[in-house]
């Protein structure tokens, strides 16, 4: 009916051809796109990736998300593998590009540090990815495109310093006239100093020394003696006691120094046009550079953001199939970042076959239903334009080719619309552009006017968008919806868990089961008055009463079957563990067997060996000393020969004694045997054959008849006491093989944890995972701190990286 797949073409550096549809203009807001927005932008380095990333709109193309996961996927193994990236921060140079445009024109100084950043960019990112090590075949397309402007640079650091100065050596000429200047200065101040020292001699100036007025240099001179000292008046100070005066002997110095200082601007002034025609000459070069250096760096933003949120990339379906996985809302996991004592939060497991076209969301008030419809939403957006979401790596989405959100009270007084009035003008646009494959957002269908008439005209809104093909997640309190989604082919209702005990909403998520609003039951606890309760009730009627406690028991009942489905599967990873420990623990032993027996073996030989020698050197003796007695020797040498051949024998006879041993007496139904040697123990309940079946600990396993030897029968144990680990005070035998703590701060997650372990080691588990997330590292870091304490930790080591890599550690128990 519906493929939720669109035909993709080649993906093109240029940017995206197919735009997802959104509706209505403010979607944005509504699910919380524009905080992950300002996000991503606040982890850019440069305003070409901060512009891309403010017009990026969600991909609408399978191929071109594919090349966006592509690309977020390679960024994130140099991220985690390199540890660092090629980006730094530079300023907008395409400013001074459109001021260096005209011929002639002078651009300032610390323009061309603007420019000089930005063409090292470049090189640095392409000298980057020349490492053999980094493979990223999809970001490398970018990078081929940067062109290297080696030789700007070169020509800008040749004329301008590090400091934004202009070098003295930026041209010859300039290099002379500033030798000039320099020495001519030195030749002022020693001629002003010799006239200041004779006229403070005579008494004529202050204490005050030599300064400049008018760009001259010259010296205070009391305003009585002025004429005493040949030169010229530039100045008089405030109270007119002092008057400056540049000394006749300075004149011409500082005349020449005026003449050089003026030949020195037009050295430069000439020295910075060439320079300003050089940028104007690679501005086409400069400018193509920005694209793509705009590209990786909102890349980056991207996937750094991802990594903060411990996001995954997700499988892209290619037949309709939605299918989250412990899926968090980013905006959650980011506030939940900034606060100490945050709540964890509770994933959302939600799951969509390619023909359920429709899920309605029911359940009491604040349980849940919004959030985890625009967690949907918002990590679709997410995930077509190229970031890693918060899922598990295994979670699928389709492409949706648009999306349309109804959430939210949109009235306005100005345009004259009430809230329904909105709503009716947002279902008319859906109605006339919602195609084939898009995705519709409806939060509290049905409210706004009469409920029947609401909740009939919902009805009809969503069974035209699931024969258009699009498909349909919606909130409600509307019972009417509620049998719709039931008796709907391509409907299914799920509901918001909420914990009929403590009369609290739980925050998960159940597929297939319309939820009770438990209206009464939270007005109840709120102690309103029981009159008012009672009448309500009545009012409400005996038929709605059925169907409401109907709804209760039957979601009571689901909880309980999935603890018990949970309580099978924990029991059934026990028995798969234990299984293979044993398996373990009797390679071991075959392993040890063997060589002992070696060890036994050689130590036979090299004995026979230093006996043959000792006996044989005591023949040499014999003959050296002259008592020559042959048949002597020949029967100590027969002796010799005697007994190598019964070391042998004994030697065959120890192995032929070792297998009969094992296989002499068969086994019948009811015995108790050990498998292998100091192996585990248990009864026969079945033998075929050479292979037998013997229940250990209520596990059955099966073995060879000549793997296995006679035992007791074991004796009665007395009741044990509770043992205690680590400092739990309670042991739970129903222990998962993976303990997930993100979202846990401090000490919960150290508690959390303890508890685990002393679980863990009560069930004899070899190995467990612990889920601590990558984020800062800070849970990663309690979590190593913790286990090098424990002595029942054999080793421990972060996950590979399809198990979770950097954020997920692999335990091994002793």
């Amino acid at each position: 009916m519906n493929t939720f797949h669109i035909i993709s073409k080649d993906p093109e550096l240029r940017g995206m051809s197919h735009i997802m549809q959104l509706h209505p203009s403010t979607i944005s807001k509504k699910i919380g796109l524009d905080l992950i927005l300002e996000q991503a932008k606040s982890r850019s380095y440069t305003p070409y990736g901060r512009e891309r990333l403010d017009k990026q709109k969600p991909s609408g193309d399978t191929g071109e998300i594919k090349h966006l996961n592509e690309l977020a996927s390679n960024w994130m193994e140099i991220l985690q593998r390199e540890g660092n990236q090629p980006l730094f921060r530079v300023k907008d140079v395409r400013p001074i590009l459109d001021d260096s445009y005209a011929d002639g024109s002078m651009l300032p100084l610390d323009a061309f540090d603007i420019v000089y950043d930005n063409a090292r960019l470049a090189r640095i990112i392409k000298q980057f990815f020349k490492n053999d090590e980094i493979q990223a075949p999809a970001v490398d397309k970018y990078v081929k495109q940067l062109l290297t402007l080696k030789s700007l640079e070169d020509e800008i650091r040749r004329v301008i310093s590090e400091n934004g100065v202009m070098r003295d050596d930026a041209s010859p000429k300039l290099r002379s006239i500033r030798t000039k200047i320099n020495r001519r200065k030195s030749q002022l101040r020693k001629t002003i100093n010799r006239v200041m020292k004779i006229a403070r001699e005579k008494g004529m100036s202050s204490d005050e020394g030599p300064t400049i007025r008018n760009g001259r240099m010259v010296i205070p001179i009391q305003a009585e003696y002025k004429r005493k000292v040949d030169g010229f008046v530039h100045d008089l100070s405030s109270s007119g006691q002092t008057v400056y005066v540049e000394p006749v002997e300075a004149l011409q110095i500082n005349n020449d120094i005026r003449e050089f200082e003026s030949e020195e601007k037009r050295e430069i002034e000439r020295i910075i046009r060439d320079l300003t025609t050089s940028v104007r000459q690679s501005s086409d070069a400069l400018r193509a550079n920005i694209r793509y250096i705009g590209q990786l760096d909102a890349l980056h933003s991207k996937v750094e953001l991802g990594l903060k949120l411990d996001g995954a990339i997700p499988q892209l379906s290619d037949d309709g199939e939605l299918n989250l996985i412990s899926a968090r809302n980013p905006n959650l996991v980011l506030k939940n970042s900034l606060t100490e004592e945050s709540e964890p939060i509770v994933p959302l497991n939600l799951s969509l076959e390619s023909n359920e076209l429709g899920l309605i969301i029911t359940g009491p008030n604040a349980g849940g239903k919004s959030v985890a419809m625009k967690t949907a939403g918002l990590l679709t957006c997410m995930h077509q334009m190229g970031y890693p979401i918060p899922v598990q790596p295994d979670s699928t989405l389709p492409v949706c080719s648009g999306l349309f959100v109804d959430v939210g009270d949109d009235q306005s007084i100005e345009n004259d619309l009430s809230t329904f009035s909105s709503r009716l003008q947002w279902m008319r646009h859906t109605l006339d552009h919602a195609k084939e494959g898009a995705l519709i957002l409806i939060d509290e269908a049905g409210t706004g006017t009469d409920p029947d008439e609401g909740g009939a005209l919902f009805q009809a809104f969503i069974e035209r968008m699931i024969e258009n093909g699009a498909r349909v997640i919606g909130t409600t309190h509307h019972g009417s919806l509620k049998v719709f989604a039931h008796e709907h082919p391509n409907l299914i209702n799920g509901a918001m868990e909420f914990d009929q005990s403590t009369l609290s909403p739980t925050y998960r998520f159940r597929k297939g089961v319309p939820g009770s609003s438990y209206a009464f039951e939270i007005a109840d606890r709120m102690n309103l008055h029981k009159n008012v309760m009672k009448r309500a009730r009545e009012l409400l009627g005996d038929q709605k009463n059925r169907m409401g406690e109907m709804l209760l028991s039957l979601e009571k009942q689901i909880q309980e079957n999935q603890s018990e489905h949970d309580e099978l599967r924990n029991l059934k990873i026990e028995a798969e563990i234990r299984d293979e420990k044993l398996s373990k623990k009797q390679q071991e032993f075959d392993r040890e067997k063997k060589k002992i027996l070696n060890d036994a073996y050689k130590e036979a030989d090299r004995i026979m060996q230093t006996a043959n020698q000792r006996i044989e050197a005591a023949v040499e003796k014999i003959i050296a000393a002259g008592n020559e007695d042959r048949e002597t020797i020949r029967e100590a040498r027969r002796e010799i020969q005697d007994t190598k051949k019964a070391v042998r024998r004994g030697k065959a006879d120890l192995e032929i004694s070792m297998e009969s041993s094992k296989s002499s007496k068969i086994p019948e139904v009811g015995d108790y045997v050990t498998v292998g040697e100091g192996g585990t123990s248990g009864e026969v309940v079945e033998i075929s054959g050479k292979q037998v079946t013997i229940l250990v600990n209520g596990m059955k396993i099966k073995s060879k008849l000549n793997k296995i030897t006679p035992a007791s029968p074991p004796k009665k144990k007395k009741k044990q006491s509770t043992r205690s680990y680590g400092g739990s005070d309670k042991i739970d035998l129903n222990v998962k093989p993976r303990l997930d703590i993100r979202g846990y701060r401090g000490d919960a997650a150290v508690k959390e944890l303890m508890h685990y372990i002393d679980n863990a080691v009560a069930r004899g588990m070899q190995q467990v995972e612990i889920v601590h997330g990558k984020g800062d590292g800070i849970l990663k870091k309690l979590v190593h701190e913790h286990l090098e304490k424990r002595k029942e930790i054999k080793k421990y080591n972060l996950a590979p990286w399809e198990q979770g890599g950097p954020g997920c550690t692999l335990v091994e128990l002793k």
